[in-house]
C-alpha cells in the first residue's frame, strides 16, 4: 500500500504568501504527527507513540519472566500471553471503538462503560493493566523479575505523572485494573490451564505402551509435559474438529515413511554443516532459563516488527491479539495431537533399527512428536503476520543477537513463510522430529492462523463463531 499524496503541490517558495506559508507550515506540523512508513502503515501522534514504547517494554519484560519462570513451557506461554493481549485490547477499545469490535461480549464479559475520552489516558491504563496481569501470572516468577515489573511500572507512571495530572492518571488506571481482573478471573474458570505452571507433569498419566509409542529419554527420563493440554479452552478453535492426519503404519524396514525420515535425521547430522546447527541453535529455545519458550519467540519477532513499523496503536494491540489467540490456539490443537498419536522421537527410531550410539545435537523433549510445536506455532503465528504486514515482509530477525552461549547471530528473511518454514525444518537438524512431524504441524499452523485472521476485528458483524 503506497501513500497518495498527489494532493500535495511543490509551489516555488518565492510565490508563496505570507499566509500560505503558514498553511504550509501547519501542514508539515500535521504530517509530522501522522507519518507513513514504506508499507503504507501511518505512525502517528506522540501519545500513541508513547503507548506503543510502553507496550514494546512490557512485552520485553514479559519474553524475560517467560524465560526465567520455572514451569513456562511453550503452550503455557502461548495461553498467559494470549489473555493478558486480549486484557490490553480491550483496554484499548475507549480510543479505538471507532475503527475495532470489543471480544468481551465474544467471551460472555461485561465490559465496564468507557471513560469518556477526554479523562482517559491509555499509556497509564495499559501501565496498570500489564503490573497486574505479569503479578498474578508470574506468581513464581524469581525476585529479579518481580522487581523488574514493580520498577518498570513504577518508571512509566512517573513519566506519566510529569505529563498528566494525576486524577487523570488514576481514573485510567482504575479502568485498566477493572479490565484486568475481569479477564483474569475469566482465565480463571478455564481449570486445566489456569495455573499449568504449577504442575507441568502429571506424574498420574499412564504413559500409552505400544509399537513406535513415545517413551521418555533414557538418558532424559522426565514425565510427559502437559498430557491433559488439549483440554484448555481455546479462543477461537473448534479443537474437536482440528487435528492432525492419522499416521501411516508404523514400520521398521526401509520401505516405510518413517524409516526415510529417522534416515534423514541421522544423515544430515553426519555430520551437521555448519550452517544447519546454525539453524537449529538459532531455531531451538527449548531451554527453560536459556531462552524464551518456542510460542514467545514469535512474540519477540513481533515485538521487533512493531519496532520497526511504530504503527498506529490500535493496530499494535490487534496485532499482539492475532498472534497471541494464534499461538494459544496452535498450542492446545498441537498437543491435542501429539496425545492422541504418541508417537515416538527420532531418537528412539535411529537407535533401534539405524545406530545404537546415535544422539540429536540437543536432548529430545518429553513428550511426543507428532506433530511438530515449534512448526505449528511458527505457521500459526507467521500466518497471522503475513495477513497483517505483508507477504513479502523481509525483516532479519534479532531474538538472539547478544548470545554467545548458542549461534544465535542474526538471520534474515525474505516473508514470514520463510520464517515459519526454517523453523518448522531446524527441528530435523537438531534430530529431535522426523520430517512428518514438521510438515503436519506446518498444516495445522497455517489453518489455526487462517482461522483466526479471518476475523475481522473492524467489522461491526464481526463473530468468532
Amino acid at each position: 500500500m503506497k501513500l497518495n499524496i498527489s494532493f500535495l503541490k511543490i509551489v516555488p517558495l518565492n510565490v508563496i504568501s505570507l499566509r500560505m506559508g503558514m498553511i504550509v507550515g501547519v501542514i508539515i506540523l500535521v504530517l509530522g504527527f501522522f507519518i507513513f512508513n514504506s508499507n503504507g502503515i501511518k505512525k502517528i501522534s506522540p501519545w500513541e507513540k508513547q503507548a506503543n514504547e510502553l507496550l514494546l517494554d512490557w512485552v520485553g519484560l514479559f519474553l524475560e519472566a517467560d524465560r526465567f519462570t520455572e514451569g513456562y513451557r511453550a503452550p503455557i506461554s502461548a495461553r498467559t500471553f494470549a489473555y493478558i493481549s486480549l486484557a490490553a485490547y480491550e483496554v484499548g477499545m475507549p480510543t479505538m471503538k471507532q475503527t475495532h469490535q470489543s471480544l468481551a461480549m465474544q467471551y460472555g464479559l461485561k465490559i465496564p462503560s468507557y471513560p469518556i475520552s477526554g479523562d482517559y489516558n491509555l499509556s497509564a491504563a495499559l501501565n496498570v493493566t500489564f503490573k497486574s496481569l505479569l503479578d498474578r501470572y508470574f506468581v513464581t516468577a524469581p525476585v529479579f523479575i518481580k522487581n523488574k515489573i514493580n520498577q518498570l511500572y513504577e518508571n512509566k507512571r512517573h513519566l506519566l505523572s510529569k505529563q498528566f495530572n494525576h486524577e487523570l492518571i488514576d481514573k485510567s488506571e482504575s479502568f485498566g485494573l477493572e479490565i484486568a481482573n475481569m479477564v483474569y478471573n475469566y482465565s480463571a474458570s478455564d481449570t486445566i490451564g489456569h495455573m499449568a505452571f504449577l504442575q507441568i507433569y502429571d506424574l498420574n498419566y499412564k504413559i500409552p505402551r505400544g509399537h513406535g509409542k513415545w517413551i521418555p529419554s533414557e538418558e532424559h527420563p522426565l514425565p510427559p509435559l502437559l498430557p491433559y493440554w488439549g483440554k484448555v479452552r481455546p479462543f477461537v478453535i473448534d479443537v474437536s474438529k482440528l487435528h492432525s492426519k492419522p499416521l501411516p503404519e508404523y514400520k521398521y524396514d526401509a520401505s516405510s515413511i518413517f524409516y526415510t525420515d529417522a534416515l534423514e535425521v541421522m544423515t544430515v547430522s553426519s555430520p551437521l554443516t555448519s550452517e544447519n546447527k546454525w539453524i537449529a541453535e538459532f531455531w531451538s529455545d527449548d531451554h527453560q532459563g536459556l531462552t524464551f519458550a518456542p510460542s514467545s519467540r514469535w512474540i519477540s519477532i513481533t515485538n521487533q516488527i512493531i519496532n520497526l513499523e511504530m504503527p498506529e496503536t490500535a493496530i499494535v494491540l490487534e496485532t499482539y491479539l492475532k498472534v497471541s489467540l494464534a499461538l494459544a490456539d496452535a498450542g492446545i490443537v498441537c498437543w491435542n495431537s501429539k496425545y492422541i498419536y504418541n508417537l515416538e522421537r527420532p531418537e528412539n527410531y535411529i537407535k533401534k533399527v539405524l545406530d545404537p550410539d546415535w544422539k540429536p545435537l540437543f536432548p529430545s523433549p518429553n513428550f511426543p512428536a507428532y506433530p511438530s510445536g515449534h512448526s505449528t506455532f511458527g505457521a500459526a503465528a507467521a500466518e497471522v503476520l503475513t495477513q497483517l504486514y505483508g507477504q513479502d515482509y523481509k525483516m532479519k530477525d534479532m531474538s538472539h543477537a547478544s548470545r554467545d552461549e548458542f549461534n544465535g547471530k542474526p538471520r534474515s528473511f525474505n516473508s514470514f513463510y520463510e520464517m515459519a518454514f526454517e523453523n518448522a525444518f531446524s527441528r530435523i537438524y537438531l534430530g529431535v522430529h522426523f520430517r512428518t512431524d514438521c510438515e503436519e504441524g506446518l498444516v495445522l499452523g497455517f489453518q489455526v492462523g487462517k482461522k483466526i485472521s479471518a476475523l475481522n476485528l473492524r467489522s461491526k458483524d464481526f463473530s468468532i463463531k
